[in-house]
């Protein structure tokens, strides 16, 4: 008769993962700080969640922008295109507008990534404006949270100028016509500095290195909106949130009037497990909506515009509404205002930025 050589029955998961957690608070003790953070009440208004919205579309963003840049070519080196869609076949342009097609129309699911990525970006934007009205109109910027307030500021502006760099980046008509009528003017208009700080990021004049405009520059203007597009910019956004996200937990949340609300306390649901299944379904919901979108609602299509030449100006062309603070003033005021204008930006944005002093 062989010997009973049968393995011991292994412990249950919990059991294990209990062993281990108790290892790791005999060892470093969070026990406690985590259980205190985890009991954080969050207030339940649905105003509340226009914050989380910007959230969760910068998330989409990351994620599809990271799958985007598998793809895409930032070179305005002139290449014929051979590509499927037959319209611009043996059209001169740019390895940026040929990879953008390509994307497009070659790339599995890329047309599908390029639209929620853009209305992700659209969504992004809205959201903090919508959330800084609300912080704004309830008085929530105020005494001790002004540094939060300035940092909201700061995501707007950035969020702008990363969805413009994002939408000039296929080198199609409208996003040159968007360079030249939005950056290389803003630039060139600047006092004192403007001429210097146009040669110094376009690398010489507008246009320089596209189709049929070869120079010595070789087109700089695509690559370096390119690397502030993809890593700069979405690297300082990323730090913003996690320290505006911070600085909201530890200060506690701003909370509407009613009964049993005070300074000094929060009406609302505990983290865990209330606040943390509605986050989650909430994103859920984000994702879905903006497949939707993606898949049925039709946005920036390239191929209808062609590859950017300066001969070319469509009288319909305009920015995505949050820059309609530059298209606005440009269609209704004097050229000889310009100046003006830039120095009446830069006041407002900095008034709205230091209106808590």
């Amino acid at each position: 008769m062989s010997p009973n050589l049968s393995l011991p029955k292994p412990p249950p998961i919990g059991e294990i993962l209990a062993r281990q957690g108790e290892d790791v608070d005999t060892r470093y003790h969070p026990s406690a700080a985590v259980r205190r953070q985890l009991n954080k009440v969050f207030p339940t208004h649905w105003s509340f969640l226009l914050g989380e919205i910007a959230m969760y579309s910068f998330i989409v963003l990351l994620l599809t922008g990271v799958y985007l840049s598998l793809f895409f070519d930032p070179s305005m080196a002139e290449v014929t295109y051979n590509g499927v869609y037959q319209p611009l076949r043996g059209v001169d342009m740019s390895k940026a507008f040929a990879s953008t097609l390509d994307i497009s129309f070659e790339v599995r699911g890329g047309l599908f990534v390029r639209q929620v990525h853009h209305w992700a970006a659209l969504l992004f934007a809205a959201s903090i404006m919508v959330h800084l009205a609300r912080i704004f109109f309830t008085g929530a910027f105020r005494r001790p949270r002004e540094a939060n307030w300035v940092i909201g500021s700061l995501l707007l502006i950035l969020a702008m100028f990363e969805g413009f760099f994002g939408y000039s980046l296929p080198d199609d008509l409208l996003s040159g016509i968007g360079i030249r009528a939005s950056l290389s003017s803003i630039t060139l208009g600047m006092p004192v500095i403007g001429s210097w700080l146009h040669w110094a990021l376009f690398g010489g004049d507008f246009p320089c290195g596209g189709v049929g405009y070869e120079c010595a520059s070789a087109g700089y203007i695509i690559p370096r909106m390119y690397a502030l597009h993809i890593l700069l910019l979405p690297g300082i956004i990323l730090a913003l949130i996690g320290l505006h996200l911070g600085m909201v937990w530890f200060q506690k949340h701003t909370q509407f009037p009613g009964p049993g609300r005070t300074e000094h306390n929060v009406v609302g649901v505990r983290v865990m497990p209330i606040f943390a299944v509605k986050s989650g379904a909430f994103f859920a919901a984000i994702v879905g909506v903006l497949g939707l979108m993606g898949g049925l609602l039709q946005i920036n299509p390239i191929w209808n515009l062609g590859p950017y030449k300066p001969s070319h100006v469509s009288a319909g062309s305009q920015p995505d509404f949050y820059m309609m603070w530059r298209a606005s003033p440009s269609r209704s005021g004097s050229p000889s205002l310009s100046g003006s204008r830039w120095w009446a930006g830069v006041a407002g944005a900095g008034a709205a930025a230091a209106w808590w002093w």
